[in-house]
């Protein structure tokens, strides 16, 4: 017959087990969360240098073109401008807020299966 301590003893075995099991499993998921969410500031920043080294290289472009410096400069700044006032018009749109949201989520806490 088994005694009651051994069954106790099993029963906190199981438990640790289980524990251990789930806390491996949650170190898992976080660990793939936060690699995505550094990939993904990663991404935006190298988006920020691509997106100011070619906003200098259109501005002195568009500088050639018009044989004055600030104009150039000016130019790139009014077509940011446009485009600020374009995001601010579609600012509350719920079908890009949802569809944004939904990749954001989907890329970081996209799960193992």
């Amino acid at each position: 017959m088994l005694n009651v301590s051994e069954i106790v003893q099993t029963i906190k075995k199981l438990i640790e087990v289980r524990f251990n099991i789930i806390r491996d499993e949650v170190q898992d998921q976080f660990s793939s969360i936060l690699t995505r969410i550094l990939i993904l500031v990663s991404m935006a920043m190298v988006s920020l240098l691509v997106l100011l080294f070619l906003s200098i290289s259109l501005a002195f472009y568009i500088s050639e073109l018009t044989y004055s410096t600030y104009k150039g400069f000016f130019y790139v700044g009014i077509i940011y401008l446009l485009v600020l006032f374009l995001l601010y018009l579609v600012r509350n749109s719920r079908r890009m807020k949802g569809s944004l949201q939904e990749n954001l989520r989907e890329f970081i806490f996209k799960m193992k299966k």
